[in-house]
């Protein structure tokens, strides 16, 4: 089943269980940006989401991970005063140290809606 999430216009972040190399994982999609998650990091991730405060969204880093060679970062950040949720793709390099191109963005006023729909993905995977 396909979990979708309308953040601005028509654009949606799309939650589903898939199975990747015979494996249930969870992938999350915005426009071009796929992000693949095995059931393990998918728990983690689920955690993560449920413990983030729905009042009071604290500027930080939430969680980094290695998934297989990319790595990737979850946390609210503000932008000319407006708060987000994101997965981020964090890429080092010899000439570049910083965010890659892959990732969603969510407004924090959708946490609320990714918590519910989180939960039920979990029962899927």
């Amino acid at each position: 089943m396909i979990h979708k999430i309308q953040t601005a216009g028509n654009y949606y972040v799309s939650l589903e269980v898939k199975t990747v190399k015979w494996i249930p994982c969870l992938c999350i999609s915005k426009d071009t940006s796929l992000l693949t998650f095995n059931r393990a990091e998918t728990n983690q991730l689920n955690a993560i989401i449920q413990s983030i405060d729905a009042t009071n969204y604290m500027l930080k880093e939430y969680w980094s991970v290695n998934i297989w060679s990319e790595s990737f970062k979850v946390f609210i950040s503000e932008f000319r005063g407006i708060k987000s949720f994101q997965i981020r793709q964090w890429t080092v390099s010899p000439t570049y140290s910083g965010f890659g191109k892959l990732g969603i963005t969510l407004p924090t006023y959708k946490i609320k809606e990714l918590h519910m729909h989180m939960k039920t993905v979990m029962q899927e995977l």
